[in-house]
């Protein structure tokens, strides 16, 4: 047998005695509820349970203390992860709570430790049974191989902690889990920010419940981190109208960064600077993290800031060697470098408080990659809402900061059929108006400051509800005359006061040259839009809000017909669907939107409880 194939994935890591150990952490009021939580679950007969909190908010000080807690009346811990950094992390907040974690890694073997960390990708190293040729054997089940995680006896553990817990759906993670819980009264406690996954397959396949969760926009609400702002650049060529969705649900990373590279050297060059240039303006210095759309991209972006005056870019890539990176990363924290460039390196398991904006010139439409990444700038500054009791008092603390908010800046072209992810879409709720949202996004794209996007939200919702009222007031004006000249003529008996002649843009309408013109409105009305709200926006939003009622999909597709015209296809009863399927009304069309909602409402079934 040869040495790499026992010693299996992974290379020696940092020394336990540079990983830092912060003493005396004191929970959060949050966080005790989480870990009381965990354990009510636990003392409820429930084996597995999942806990949610937003990046920032202190998701390992839980785990922290529920390591602290069984490990103290006589249980035995395993933390998995799947990047060092998280092992590195998890091993560090062991240390704080008084207890010395072994690690099982590459060519780490942990031994009787209390508490092992280990990856994953290491416990599902294979390696030749020393017992046996192959045929039946004890050891290996007649194999011929052992895993690596049957190093250890599942009867001797009571709890398998799994961090960034989004990713135990993976086959990989669910054979460890399947391993430790031969052991029934072996518990398991998933910790994640983002449990809604791009690929739809829901936490619910491996948890058996959710003991506690907050989302990003409660933590804000709460003051528990920055707001954010956001602003758009737009880059000038980038289209992504023929870049591929993959399998996950999410963009092509080859078809984004070929977008972003362009097909011409002078293509590269005008939207390298198209990102690096607006990036310099905006940050004036201020620590940044760019996540670029490949290795390419990263390593040309760092290259193009770096010619600018008074920046200082470097990057990190998967290939980066560990002490190469360890060493910019500390340059990073200590304001010796001022921008960060990446791939997804720094979306898991990267701590940089000091990080003011995040640059994102990899769009995507997963909301759980999009968290993760301005996950990165929304943590506060050390010390300055810990030891305040209320959330105003917190809010009033960031403000008056050296980091009062965080900055999300997305690069952005023609999305063409793909709905991109922005921070309007992690923070307005379920309860917003869509075409409230649509609108925020388009005033933003075309604002040249940072924009509050829960209050821009807000605002467009005020506008569009004095545009309705206006709109109502003179309708119901028109309706009055109307019904005084059949009055005149005394034929009539019985008048709708409400009902009136319908709107015809052609006739009622008279667009100023900033709003929506004719054709637009009348399109808008045939997707389901009221007049009122139609004639209120302007051109360049009513352009977006019909691009994107055209090219919704499934539930969201938008009806051109019948007694339903303008209603979504998810809000039509299941008999006019049939209906609708028998008589191929609509064509393949329709008949496609119809099979893409079905697997949506099968595929939603599974997604987190």
């Amino acid at each position: 047998m040869q040495l790499n194939q026992r010693l299996m994935f992974e290379t020696p890591n940092v020394k336990v005695a540079d990983i830092p150990a912060e003493d005396n952490v004191v929970l959060r009021c949050y966080q005790e509820d989480s870990k009381v939580a965990i354990f009510r679950e636990f003392d409820s007969g429930v084996q597995t349970t999942l806990l949610v909190l937003p990046t920032g908010t202190g998701k390992s000080v839980v785990f922290s203390a529920v390591i602290e807690e069984e490990a103290n009346s006589g249980g035995r811990i395993l933390v998995l992860a799947h990047r060092r950094e998280l092992i590195d992390q998890a091993i560090g907040h062991a240390k704080a709570v008084g207890h010395f974690a072994g690690k099982e890694m590459g060519t780490s073997y942990a031994n009787r430790q209390r508490v092992i960390c280990s990856s994953v990708q290491t416990l599902n190293g294979k390696r030749d049974c020393r017992c046996c040729d192959g045929k039946e054997c004890e050891r290996c089940g007649g194999r011929g191989k052992i895993w690596r995680m049957e190093r250890f006896d599942p009867f001797e553990f009571s709890l398998l902690i799994i961090d960034e817990a989004h990713h135990a759906t993976a086959t990989t993670y669910r054979r460890v889990i399947q391993h430790f819980t031969k052991n029934p009264n072996c518990k398991v406690l998933g910790v994640t920010a983002t449990p809604r996954r791009a690929d739809k397959v829901g936490m619910h396949n491996v948890f058996e419940s959710c003991a506690y969760q907050m989302d990003l926009k409660t933590a804000i609400d709460q003051g528990w981190l920055c707001p954010i702002r956001q602003t758009f650049v737009q880059v000038a060529g980038l289209s992504l109208e023929n870049v591929k969705t993959k399998a996950g649900g999410d963009l092509s990373d080859s078809g984004v960064e070929r977008a972003f590279l362009g097909d011409t050297d002078e293509e590269q060059e005008e939207r390298l600077h198209a990102v690096a240039g607006p990036l310099v303006e905006i940050a004036q210095g201020r620590q940044t993290i760019l996540f670029a759309s490949g290795i390419i991209h990263a390593i040309n972006l760092t290259a193009a800031l770096n010619a600018y005056d008074k920046v200082t870019a470097e990057c990190v890539i998967e290939s980066t060697d560990n002490d190469e990176r360890k060493a910019i990363v500390d340059r990073y924290n200590s304001k010796e470098t001022q921008i960060l460039v990446g791939c997804e390196v720094f979306t898991e398991g990267f701590d940089a408080p000091g990080t003011e904006i995040v640059a994102n010139a990899r769009p995507t439409k997963s909301e759980s990659r999009y968290l993760q990444r301005i996950g990165r700038g929304t943590r506060t500054l050390p010390g300055v809402v810990d030891g305040l009791d209320t959330a105003e008092e917190r809010r009033a603390a960031i403000a008056a900061s050296a980091k009062p908010y965080a900055l999300v800046i997305d690069f952005v072209g023609d999305s063409g059929r793909h709905k991109i992810i922005s921070t309007g879409d992690v923070l307005s709720g379920e309860d917003v108006f869509e075409e409230d949202l649509l609108a925020a996004i388009e005033y933003a794209k075309e604002s040249k400051s940072a924009e509050d996007m829960e209050e821009l939200i807000e605002k467009m919702k005020q506008a569009r509800e004095e545009r309705e009222k206006r709109k109502e007031e003179a309708r119901q004006k028109r309706l009055s005359t109307k019904t005084k000249a059949k009055d005149l003529d005394y034929d009539s008996t019985d008048i709708d006061l409400f009902g009136g002649e319908g709107f015809d843009p052609f006739k009622d309408y008279e667009p100023q040259w900033d709003q929506a013109t004719q054709k637009q409105v009348d399109f808008l009305m045939k997707l389901g839009v009221s007049p009122e709200t139609a004639t209120g926006y302007s051109r360049s939003q009513a352009g977006a809000v019909i691009t994107q009622l055209k090219n919704a999909k499934g539930k969201d597709y938008r009806i051109t017909f019948g007694k339903y015209k303008g209603k979504r296809l998810g809000q039509l009863p299941a008999w006019y669907i049939s209906w609708i399927k028998s008589k191929n009304i609509g064509g393949d069309r329709m008949a496609e939107q119809i099979r893409i909602m079905e697997v949506e409402k099968s595929a939603n079934q599974q997604v987190i409880f």
